[in-house]
């Protein structure tokens, strides 16, 4: 799969645009490093398929021109003060698939996962994946959570996980030569570094 920059770039300068904005209970941390914000979220678009980065760009943009902010609202139902958003029954689907994944990067990369990833408690607000992931799906067109489930779906089908991909590219963003080599070094040493 050859990643379309231009739109990842597309996506990540809105969505840091709208991030800005965003007033939560539970500020995230990354509201003020832009660097890291791009990292990690164009590591996650950097495993989607260019039908579905152009669906949820078209998103953005509508949602821009209509004067939503589709991350005010992630984080808005994540601290439940507005109701159900989009009630696709893909989106459980997704969850379900992709709370599976998180589960084997847990288990495979426990030292990668516990310095960042979302825990899977069982919590009501963004602090756990589940919650946060629907939250967040339910921001997206039905045609974009139909494009990204069919992407999901198949990569379940074909015993790939996606989260792991993701990590991956997030880690050789931070100087790491793959994912093997990051748990290593972070079960090695007890602490982040990169390029060891």
């Amino acid at each position: 799969m050859v990643v379309d920059y231009n739109l990842v770039n597309q996506i990540l300068d809105i969505e840091w645009e709208m991030f800005q904005a965003v007033k939560s209970a539970s500020p995230a941390s990354c509201q003020n490093a832009p660097d890291s914000f791009r990292k990690i979220r164009g590591s996650i678009f950097e495993t989607w398929p260019n039908k579905i980065l152009e669906s949820y760009l078209d998103d953005l943009i509508n949602a821009q021109n209509s004067g939503k902010n589709l991350l005010t609202e992630k984080y808005a139902r994540m601290d439940n003060l507005i109701p159900l958003l989009n009630a696709n029954p893909l989106i459980n689907e997704i969850v379900n698939i992709e709370t599976g994944w998180q589960k084997e990067l847990k288990q495979k990369y426990p030292s990668i996962y516990a310095l960042s990833c979302r825990g899977m408690d069982p919590v009501k607000n963004g602090s756990n994946f589940s919650v946060y992931l629907k939250c967040e799906l339910e921001t997206y067109s039905n045609k974009t959570i139909e494009r990204y489930y069919s992407h999901v779906k198949k990569a379940f089908d074909n015993k790939k996980n996606i989260a792991v991909k993701a990590m991956d590219r997030l880690v050789k963003k931070a100087g790491y030569k793959d994912i093997e080599h990051a748990e290593n070094y972070l079960t090695t040493t007890g602490k982040a570094g990169g390029k060891k």
